[in-house]
């Protein structure tokens, strides 16, 4: 006697838990994807620290130009035809027996 092999037939899934399956998956890759980009460390948030990091970056370089300038001007200062320069121009100081005239500009009526 030989034995028949007879295929067996598979249980049908039913419909509804292929779908289940699938919306499973799916919330999940949504989720997924809000972390990345919504996230304490996602693509949004790290945008906007780069962009502020850019924007510090920016400001540092203009201080230290204004730094640079301020340096200078503190050693010029240290020469005494320097401070004399700013003496006369800034508060209108004049030396000693010498007269100071402020030209003010006359005022021109509309």
């Amino acid at each position: 006697m030989t034995k028949r092999h007879t295929a067996r037939k598979k249980p049908k899934k039913k419909p509804q838990q292929g779908r289940i399956g699938w919306l499973i998956g799916l919330i999940l890759l949504l989720a997924l994807a809000l972390l990345l980009c919504l996230g304490k460390r996602g693509f949004y948030q790290q945008f906007r620290m780069g962009k502020a990091r850019e924007d510090l970056n920016r400001e540092i370089r203009t201080l230290e130009a204004e730094k640079a300038i301020l340096e200078e001007e503190k050693e010029q200062l240290k020469t005494p035809e320097y401070t004399e320069k700013i003496a006369r121009e800034k508060y209108g100081m004049g030396k000693k027996d010498e007269k100071v005239y402020h030209v003010v500009p006359r005022k021109t009526e509309k």
